[in-house]
């Protein structure tokens, strides 16, 4: 087959692949929708949509114009039928661009998928490590910095040594001090490492013998000597992700991202799942409470009551079995122990 028809015959490939319903819009979705600054694909998701993971069965993908997934603010979405199949398509607005020589250019942006005032201090601050790499080897140390201090902050400037698995390409350097082994909570099985970071160094340039020059750009706690150090993203987390039904699995919450016990929305959990269960970034999960027997009031016998949706969480980040997950939306208070799964679509 030629490789043109090839690519045709790829573009007409059906986009979603569960059909919808008119029953799974809301009541109130609006027939035409304009996007304004600040809204998340997922807030719009949630205004056409009982379950807003479902927007990729929802959105009419054109495939005959460039980036067919991304909304910018001021587009309109207007919902129609096909077929009594439900569906949302863009109807693009002209966007001025900037004018040469104009001393500030506006640029709009493509919303992202969650809020990035939400998502970024937690995946910035904090990082999983599979139980595979060993945190004492994954990139080297801080040795000192170039004044003598007991700790360092932002715009310091410091020294930091390689390790065998150090990459001196990487620009970007996390800083962290006592990696926190995360375990099954059945039988005890390391899953990875869970890491809350110090500080963020970029590097400069060689100073010998596996010694380098760097700056740090900010931090999260006071850096120290001897913090270890190890590859950071090279930009900020993408934010931009189609949010979508997770595979048909069942986990856990292992525990919380942060100081918290119970949690609500906006806040990051840890699951026991990662990228070897199929998970990615931008699943989503339906969160369980557990089911619990109690006796019968009344007869004395034992009574089993199911267990109730507590909320939704979406991936943000995975390694090999462990995920960051945010809470999306949430009933009642989210803790460790409470069961995931992927949602019935």
């Amino acid at each position: 087959m030629p490789l043109r028809t090839l690519l045709l015959v790829l573009t007409l490939i059906p986009f979603t692949a569960w059909a919808l319903d008119p029953d799974d819009l809301r009541d109130d979705a609006p027939q035409v929708y304009t996007v304004n600054k600040g809204d998340t694909l997922w807030d719009i998701a949630a205004k056409f949509l009982d379950n807003p993971w479902r927007w990729p069965d929802l959105w009419d993908r054109n495939p005959y114009i460039s980036n067919p997934d991304l909304i910018y603010p001021g587009d309109r979405l207007r919902l129609y039928t096909v077929d009594g199949e439900p569906r949302v398509a863009r109807q693009q607005v002209e966007r001025l661009s900037p004018e040469v020589g104009t001393e500030e250019a506006q640029r709009l942006e493509a919303i992202s998928t969650v809020d990035r005032s939400v998502v970024i201090p937690y995946v910035d601050r904090y990082g999983l490590l599979s139980s595979d790499r060993d945190p004492q080897e994954v990139g080297g140390h801080l040795v000192a910095g170039a004044q003598e201090r007991v700790m360092y902050a932002s715009g310091d400037e410091v020294f930091f040594r390689l390790g065998k698995a150090g990459d001196a390409e990487t620009r970007q350097w996390y800083t962290f001090r006592k990696p926190d082994p995360i375990r099954d909570s059945e039988n005890g099985e390391l899953l990875g490492y869970f890491l809350e970071h110090t500080g963020l160094i970029r590097m400069r340039e060689p100073a010998g013998d596996d010694l380098y020059a760097g700056t740090i750009e900010r931090t999260y706690a006071p850096v120290e000597e001897g913090d270890r150090i190890y590859p950071g993203r090279a930009a900020s987390p993408q934010t931009r992700f189609m949010p979508k039904p997770a595979p048909d699995l069942e986990g856990t919450i292992l525990r919380h991202v942060g100081g918290e016990s119970l949690l609500g929305e906006g806040q990051m959990v840890i699951l026991d799942r990662g990228a070897r269960h199929g998970l990615e970034k931008g699943h989503v999960l339906i969160v369980q409470g557990n089911s619990r027997t109690v006796a019968d009031p009344r007869t004395g016998e034992p009574t089993h009551l199911p267990s109730r949706q507590k909320g939704v969480v979406m991936i943000i980040e995975t390694s090999e079995q462990l995920a960051f997950a945010l809470i999306m939306q949430n009933q009642q208070p989210l803790e460790a122990g409470d069961r995931i799964e992927g949602p019935e679509v």
